[in-house]
């Protein structure tokens, strides 16, 4: 049958000889870290098995993504923009605004800033904050004549198992969709500095930096051209709603009893099918609204907080997480011992 052809078409790519796998397997690895204690180069064998393991799960993904959704069949113009980078400035000072980061005069006052010593820390008075959306897709509504846009994040590890009691379920699944709420907060304050930059009309350099915080071009025209029938409404926050987010898991837990929608089959052994998650990004202009202040008082407070521990020039004023995604923990161990903050630890001290 298609899925046994496709399953022995995904194996010939990676099938190697005996020969070659005993080549491969001879290759010596460099690591190239710099060890004060240890100058000495250390060497480890390259696992050819290994490698083969990692691209037939990463087909296996593939082939998942696939049951969960044919892209011969996403109507046009979706998806409208894949893997976009998009940035927006965040003012760390105390009661401030959405529409204070947007203040054009702030990019044309860096050399002011520059000769402010009250100004001129290290932590500044703003941050930038950017990211890369891995897809944005849209669709017209007639019924309010706005064009409605969703953003979606795939993800390569599996859909969370919400198994628990309702309300750990609920914040598991705010978490999962926590760094895709500031990529809306981003979008939408790219959104609202093209709609500002229309109605001036700037000439200098200087003015001109105000774009850099706008849309990309390539989003922008396609914008106008789905804009065809509303052009003549100047306001674009008027025009395009950020509709909801979209997680896409290419893989779940085989013992996931969760129905979800749309979920396609596909998997096999420990791999459950791919499955998504939809967030709603309210229902209205003002639960619209009270989600984005959310994420930007929580940006601001972070960058808050990171300035004022830069500006401490205490490199042990840092405090490591144990999250096993992160690497922080890890680089510290390159660290010496008295050089940086360390956890007790019962049966020792961890760095």
């Amino acid at each position: 049958n298609d899925d046994s052809q496709n399953d022995e078409s995904y194996d010939c790519l990676f099938r190697i000889d005996d020969g070659r796998q005993e080549e491969y397997g001879s290759i010596r690895m460099h690591d190239m870290r710099n060890n004060d204690d240890d100058a000495s180069i250390t060497t480890s064998s390259y696992d050819i098995e290994e490698e083969i393991k990692w691209g037939q799960y990463s087909l296996r993904l593939l082939h998942n993504y696939y049951q969960l959704e044919d892209p011969r069949k996403v109507q046009p113009p979706n998806p409208l923009m894949k893997e976009m980078w998009v940035n927006a400035k965040f003012n760390l000072n105390a009661n401030s605004s959405m529409d204070d980061d947007d203040d054009y005069n702030d990019d044309n006052h860096e050399e002011e800033r520059d000769n402010n010593p009250e100004e001129s820390k290290l932590g500044r008075d703003s941050i930038i904050v950017r990211g890369k959306i891995d897809r944005i897709d849209m669709h017209y509504d007639p019924s309010n004549n706005k064009i409605h846009l969703r953003i979606i994040d795939y993800k390569t590890g599996k859909k969370p198992n919400f198994k628990y009691s309702p309300s750990v379920n609920e914040r598991i699944a705010n978490e999962q969709f926590w760094k895709m709420k500031i990529y809306a907060l981003i979008l939408w304050k790219m959104i609202l500095r093209a709609e500002k930059m229309n109605s001036h009309n700037y000439g200098s350099a200087d003015q001109r930096e105000g774009y850099k915080y706008g849309i990309p071009w390539m989003f922008r025209q396609k914008l106008l051209q789905a804009m065809d029938e509303t052009r003549d409404r100047q306001k674009w926050s008027e025009i395009i709603e950020l509709h909801s987010l979209k997680l896409v898991y290419l893989t779940s837990h085989a013992d996931d009893a969760s129905l979800g929608n749309g979920n396609g089959g596909g998997g096999g052994g420990s791999i459950g099918p791919a499955r998504y998650l939809d967030f709603s990004l309210g229902s209205n202009p003002s639960e619209f609204q009270s989600i984005l202040d959310e994420m930007q008082n929580e940006i601001e407070s972070i960058g808050r907080e990171i300035a004022e521990m830069v500006d401490l020039q205490d490199p042990k004023a840092f405090q490591h997480c144990d999250w096993k995604y992160c690497s922080c923990h890890e680089f510290r161990r390159r660290f010496r011992g008295d050089t940086v903050w360390s956890r007790e630890r019962e049966g020792g001290v961890e760095w």
